[in-house]
C-alpha cells in the first residue's frame, strides 16, 4: 500500500468520524406514543349517590343507602352489593380512559356505536348533579369499549369490565322483571 491510499484512508476515517459526531451520536429522544389517561366520570365513587342503567326499554335503578349498594328497580332483583360498587368504582376512579376523540362531529358517532347506544347509565351525584355515560361498541381488537358522557363530547376508550357489569346488572334485573311478571299471573 502506498503512503497516498493510506492517507487517503485516514482522511475518509476523519471524514466519517466527525459526521458521525456531529450527527449520529447525538442522543434522540426515545420516540413513545403519549396517551392521554383519565377517568370515566373524573369523580369519586363515595360522590355517587344513585345509577340507572338503562337497556332494551328497561330501567335497573341502584341507590347507595347507608352506604351500601342496593337495587331499587325492579324490586324483587337480587344483586351482590360489590357488582354495582364495581360498575361504579370502574366509572369514577379505578379505570382510566383513553381519548379517542375530543369532539368528533356527529357522523363519526355512529362508527363508535355512539349514535344510538343500546346501554345508557344515568349516574346521579352528590348535590344533586346528574351525569350519563353511553356505552357503544367495541373497539376492533375486541379488547374495549367506545364510552361517551354528558360531560363533554369526548369519546373515550374503557376496558370491556364496564360493559361487562353493566351486562351482568342488567341480566340480573331482566331476571328479576321476568319473574315478578310471572309471579303476577
Amino acid at each position: 500500500m502506498t503512503w497516498r491510499t493510506t492517507l487517503v484512508y485516514w482522511v475518509l476515517l476523519g471524514l466519517l468520524a466527525g459526521y458521525y459526531a456531529a450527527v449520529e451520536s447525538k442522543a434522540r429522544p426515545v420516540s413513545e406514543i403519549v396517551v392521554a389517561r383519565e377517568k370515566v366520570l373524573g369523580v369519586y365513587a363515595d360522590e355517587v349517590m344513585a345509577i340507572t342503567l338503562r337497556r332494551d326499554g328497561q330501567d335497573v335503578r341502584c341507590e347507595r343507602r347507608d352506604k351500601r349498594w342496593t337495587m331499587v328497580q325492579p324490586r324483587d332483583a337480587k344483586v351482590p352489593a360489590d357488582l354495582i360498587s364495581v360498575l361504579v368504582d370502574n366509572l369514577t376512579e379505578k379505570q382510566e380512559a383513553e381519548e379517542i376523540s375530543a369532539a368528533p362531529p356527529p357522523e363519526e358517532l355512529r362508527a363508535f356505536g355512539l349514535a344510538d347506544a343500546s346501554t345508557v347509565l344515568e349516574v346521579e351525584l352528590a348535590g344533586g348533579k346528574t351525569a350519563s355515560v353511553k356505552l357503544g361498541a367495541r373497539n376492533p381488537p375486541q379488547t374495549a369499549v367506545y364510552a361517551q358522557t354528558s360531560l363533554s363530547p369526548r369519546v373515550l376508550l374503557v376496558g370491556l369490565n364496564v360493559q361487562y357489569y353493566a351486562d351482568l346488572l342488567h341480566e340480573a334485573g331482566r331476571v328479576a322483571a321476568a319473574s315478578s311478571a310471572s309471579g303476577k299471573n
